[in-house]
């Protein structure tokens, strides 16, 4: 596996690995159709946030995108292809993108979590600090983990 910048062509695949991750989670089609905007990767803010795409035998399975705030970073995205969950590339990206937060002068990351993947953060020293209403069909009290991470070195 290769973690490198993205160039701004590849908004498009990125917002399809988006897509297909989210819809790994079994979501309804009307769930992720509401949520479209916010799985679309602008190819203004992969030239405006740092974006870093994770590559295996050349292929991008994954990324992670930034929003740079001063002492903090958020998570915009991260994402990886069903098929390559597991296999340590979410580890690996989001190692690098609290890097790229401390490089930045950030002293944490924060995210607004899925809660299907707040196990993963949390594995990873993540800690909740919150929690926003998300509800869904079928899910009236789903809420979506706020989440920090700190990125200051031990």
């Amino acid at each position: 596996m290769h973690i490198r910048a993205a160039h701004a062509g590849e908004h498009r695949l990125l917002s399809e690995i988006a897509y297909q991750s989210k819809a790994h989670w079994g979501y309804a089609t009307a769930d992720l159709d509401a949520w479209h905007a916010s799985l679309t990767v602008a190819r203004e803010s992969v030239l405006g946030c740092p974006t870093f795409v994770a590559e295996v035998d050349g292929a991008v399975v994954g990324f992670f995108q930034l929003r740079l705030n001063g002492s903090h970073a958020d998570l915009e995205h991260l994402w990886v292809l069903p098929a390559f969950v597991r296999r340590g590339i979410g580890g690996a990206l989001l190692a690098h993108a609290m890097q790229q937060a401390r490089a930045a002068g950030a002293s944490a990351l924060h995210i607004d979590a899925d809660p299907h993947a707040e196990a993963f953060y949390m594995a990873h020293g993540a800690r909740r600090v919150g929690q926003r209403s998300a509800p869904i069909e079928g899910q009236p009290l789903r809420v979506r983990p706020q989440l920090t991470l700190s990125v200051v070195d031990p």
